[in-house]
């Protein structure tokens, strides 16, 4: 351990010149050649990167040991995502098990959302309780987060339907992000800038995240900032040949404030401007892309670009009342402005049967502009909470108690599209209470929702011509109840076996049937799980467990004179199997394993077949780093590798089976890396060499789809160099 007791800002400018001739601002670059006094810095050669957690939120509002956890909590850590560089919450959450995605493209009904454990789940939120807005999913950067958790099963009982007014989202899981905020324990510069080459494809990132205490113990500025220019290989042949790349710029500011010792006042916020080629993938055919293309092209136009804009606002005040009981308050704004032109790939649905046989379109063609290739959206959302943690430790008889209470509201409204705007009043209150080995958890939310009657306004661009289409949406009012109930038994330190029941309601809102009415029947999901962990050494933690999902009164689409409406009359089960191994085997060796076993099966009348692999039935990760602590020429050098595993799954429409020989092929995709201090070779202990080779054999495969036309290809075999500095 090495102490620094001044670091010469030359080094600082270096990386900032090099952010500000990448984005062409290096007018201000005289600015940094002063010296800057930035402290004591402590640097452990190469840190061996965490991937478990000390505690998690996402489950139950309050700080808890994940293996504390009643319900199942994968958490991807801020050392997990700075190593593995992925550069929106697609990519992120393509390395947990059991979470799926419909397509990486605005032109998605929902984009942006995550289906977990075969159902839909919630959309992404801010701290469990500030959902992003549609689409901003596709564009959220992960090295703003400190984490982010995947929380699985039906999520209604603890943050409503925040993001189902929609859709039939909720059912299987949520997705929570915290965002990197000010801090009071120090300054810090982060600076991580990384250049990957592959075939027909480079990207260069940047990334950089300052922390500065203005006022000890006091007051305390952050600033986290990313940049992003990437060349896709899909823009290197066929009609979108030639398209410029993506950019992608984004900036975090928050700070912190403590006037007093036990009241803290902050604000995050976020502001985030991306333009893009289009893509929104090509047909599949017994796991090949059919229909004439290859596997990195796309059927856009040259021009056709996704831009999209956004905002986060979010002040907060935290007040430590008394040592057992903690107030928050927490206020947020959310804004997103997108726009797309996307041309999908020919399909001519009068002549299906020839594709299903052969894999081609009888027309021969491809390139077609589709009835569907311009639309934008502004969407707002708004919200307000307060929670109430009160935790007593020493209650008579040797109980323990924890009482939750959180009053919310949360207003959105969006300009086109399924855009009805929606208020939703909410209360949640949840009680644990522990006796010696047992711990009990019980909760109930309760929403009240209105649905505003308005008109919104969709443009439609097709080679007939522009056409403008105005939805109608009545005024509604309905409320819905969501009950849980959770188990944990830890007999002994090193064993935990944990159960719950959860029971999810939320309104259909923003939908119609044939006849223009509006479908009141609200859409319930049921899970029961059980599981153990157990820990075989000190900080290494294997959990099991077994689950059923029940969802009754889903949305069905059906198709009349060429307009889509919707029933409710859907039925389905997921049941599956997951395990995870998280945390460390040694001082100098992490690990993350998963595997995930779902079978689905739709129980609605005329389903045919029920059961079939809509998502696939086997799904596994595995990620690992060692440091090595040996002879003077390994000593802290960090290597690290991953593989990720997908059975065989059906391509589907809307969600139904297509043809058997629609279907994805099982994929394997490996990848190495390496850290090597720089010290090494006589220079500063700062600085860290990375080096890593991302889909290893080049696997060809598909990560996602939308529908069994549009499926986006995995990135073909890149080769990875980076610098990253801590000062």
């Amino acid at each position: 351990m090495k102490n620094v007791k001044s670091v010469l800002a030359a080094l600082v400018c270096a990386s900032s010149a090099a952010l500000a001739e990448e984005t062409g601002e290096m007018a201000n670059a005289a600015e940094s050649e002063k010296v800057a006094d930035l402290g004591t810095v402590v640097v452990e050669g190469s840190a061996l990167s965490k991937y478990r957690p000390e505690t998690v939120d996402g489950a139950t509002f309050t700080d808890l040991a994940p293996e504390k956890s009643p319900t199942v909590v994968d958490t991807l850590t801020e050392d997990f995502i700075r190593e593995h560089n992925p550069t929106d919450l697609h990519d992120l959450l393509r390395y947990v098990p059991g979470v799926e995605t419909g397509g990486k493209s605005l032109l998605v009904r929902q984009p942006g959302t995550f289906s977990i454990r075969g159902h839909g789940g919630t959309e992404p939120a801010f701290d469990g309780i500030v959902p992003i807005g549609l689409g901003a999913g596709l564009f959220m950067d992960p090295f703003l987060m400190e984490r982010v958790e995947i929380v699985k099963g039906p999520v209604g009982s603890l943050s409503g339907g925040a993001g189902s007014q929609q859709n039939n989202s909720g059912a299987g899981g949520s997705v929570n992000m915290y965002l990197k905020g000010a801090k009071l324990d120090g300054d810090r510069i982060d600076f991580q800038e990384n250049t990957s080459v592959g075939r027909h494809t480079w990207r260069q990132r940047g990334m950089i995240d300052a922390n500065e205490v203005v006022v000890d113990d006091k007051f305390a500025f952050r600033a986290v900032s990313t940049f992003d220019f990437y060349s896709p290989a899909y823009i290197s042949q066929g009609s979108q040949d030639g398209a410029d790349p993506r950019r992608s710029f984004t900036v975090a500011p928050s700070f912190i404030f403590r006037p007093v010792e036990r009241v803290t006042i902050g604000l995050k916020s976020m502001f985030q401007i991306t333009d893009q080629p289009s893509y929104i993938g090509i047909p599949v055919y017994r796991g090949h892309p059919g229909g004439g293309y290859s596997w990195y092209e796309s059927s856009c136009r040259r021009g056709d670009r996704s831009k999209y804009k956004g905002v986060y606002v979010n002040p907060y005040v935290d007040w430590q009342v008394t040592d057992d009981w903690l107030l928050k308050f927490g206020g947020a704004f959310t804004y997103s402005d997108w726009e797309q032109r996307t041309r999908e790939p020919f399909m001519d649905r009068t002549d299906l049967d020839g594709y299903y046989a052969t894999g081609d379109w009888s027309e021969g063609e491809k390139y077609m502009t589709s009835g569907f290739s311009k639309s934008g959206r502004i969407n707002r959302n708004y919200n307000l909470y307060a929670r109430s943690v009160h935790s007593k430790e020493d209650l008579p008889w040797g109980f323990r108690n924890t009482l939750m209470i959180q009053p919310d509201f949360y207003y959105r409204e969006s300009t086109s599209g399924f855009g009805a705007a929606v208020t939703r009043y909410g209360v949640t209150m949840q009680d644990s209470v522990g006796w010696g080995w047992v711990t009990l958890l019980g909760g109930i939310r309760y929403d009240y929702f209105t649905e505003n009657a308005s008109d919104t306004t969709s443009t439609v661009e097709s080679r007939a011509g522009t056409t403008t289409v105005v939805t109608h949406y009545h005024h509604a009012n309905e409320h819905a109840w969501s009950p849980r109930a959770g188990l944990t038994i830890q007999p002994l330190d090193w064993l935990v076996l944990f159960g719950n029941v959860s029971y999810t309601e939320t309104p259909t809102l923003g939908y119609r049937d044939a006849d223009g009415t509006r479908p009141t029947k609200p859409w319930t999901a049921k899970q029961h799980e059980v599981g153990f962990r157990v820990r075989p050494v000190e900080k290494l933690w294997l959990s099991t467990s077994v689950y059923r999902i029940d969802q009754e009164n889903t949305p069905v689409a059906e198709t009349i004179n060429n307009d889509t409406y919707y029933f409710f009359e859907g039925r389905n089960r997921s049941e599956g199997v997951e395990f995870s191994l998280t945390g460390d085997i040694t001082e100098n060796w992490t690990v993350m394993a998963m595997y995930a076993y779902s079978r689905y099966e739709d129980r609605g009348e005329g389903a045919d077949p029920k059961v079939f692999r809509r998502n696939p039935n086997h799904t596994f990760s595995l990620n690992t780093s060692y440091r090595f602590d040996c002879c003077d020429l390994l000593r802290d050098i960090v290597v690290g590798g991953g593989y990720r595993f997908r059975s065989k799954s059906f391509a589907t429409m809307r969600g139904s089976f297509v043809n058997e020989n629609i279907y994805f092929d099982h994929s394997h995709v490996f990848d190495v890396n390496m850290a090597v201090p720089l010290s090494k070779f006589g220079m500063s202990d700062s600085w860290t060499l990375t080096l890593g080779v991302r889909n290893l054999f080049g696997e060809k495969y598909f990560e996602s789809a939308r529908h069994f036309y549009e499926c986006l290809a995995g990135e073909p075999r890149t080769f990875e160099i980076g610098l990253r500095a801590m000062f």
